[in-house]
């Protein structure tokens, strides 16, 4: 069974308000990403331990980055990569937009609201969900614990940060 934990006023407002002013416009047609090179967040560390027993890894890394999704852009159902040991999102801007929907014993909607952060893990490694936005750009904030012998991506293996 998929664990989710949703926590609203997640971020300190200096956090929160940095990650803010870097929504803008994506005016292309596939998401934006900006790899950050050190760990704003740290505490979002005190759920690692929470999931670190839900799939199998060989290491552990940080993966953090923002997405900022062009307007009314769907990105259908998926799986959580297998690298991915747990995921912490948080809702950055705009003010509205669509939630993200798991798609577990029933259709579960974790409703946008901006500074809410959910993370989420499958035991099983299942995590089926989508998300979309709307006629604005949707900027989260992504935090990923992952294992780095598992990533292919050259661009995501050169942005893991270590765990200490």
């Amino acid at each position: 069974m998929t664990q989710i934990i949703v926590e609203d006023d997640f971020l300190p407002e200096t956090t929160y308000n940095a990650l803010a002013k870097m929504y803008k416009h994506n005016k292309s047609r596939d998401v934006d990403r900006y790899m950050f090179d050190y760990d704003p967040t740290p505490q979002i560390a005190k759920y690692i331990d929470r999931f670190t027993e839900t799939r199998p890894y060989i290491k552990l890394g940080k993966f953090i980055h923002t997405a900022s999704t062009p307007p009314n852009f769907n990105h259908p159902v998926h799986d959580e990569a297998d690298f991915k040991i747990m995921s912490a999102i948080v809702y950055i801007a705009p003010e509205e937009s669509h939630g993200t929907t798991f798609y577990l014993d029933k259709k579960h909607e974790i409703e946008w609201k901006p500074n809410r952060m959910m993370v989420f893990c499958g035991k099983s490694g299942v995590t089926w969900h989508d998300y979309k936005s709307l006629s604005e750009t949707r900027l989260t904030y992504n935090y990923f614990l992952v294992d780095p012998t598992k990533i292919e991506n050259e661009t995501y293996k050169n942005n893991i940060l270590r765990m200490r």
